[in-house]
């Protein structure tokens, strides 16, 4: 396992298939990766900012 860049964290989370295939056709949908799908997310849910 690669370790992550300097003032990052790794997450980790075992979930539902049926969620991780919604999740995975909304990332390509977007066109956007999984990693700025997660990141714009939590951000919005946490800091209340539209991305």
């Amino acid at each position: 396992m690669s370790k992550a860049p300097e003032g990052h964290k790794r997450l980790s989370a075992d979930i539902p298939e049926r969620l991780y295939k919604d999740f995975a056709k909304k990332c390509i949908d977007e066109g956007v990766s999984k990693k700025e799908f997660i990141m714009s997310l939590l951000e919005r849910e946490l800091y209340k900012k539209n991305y």
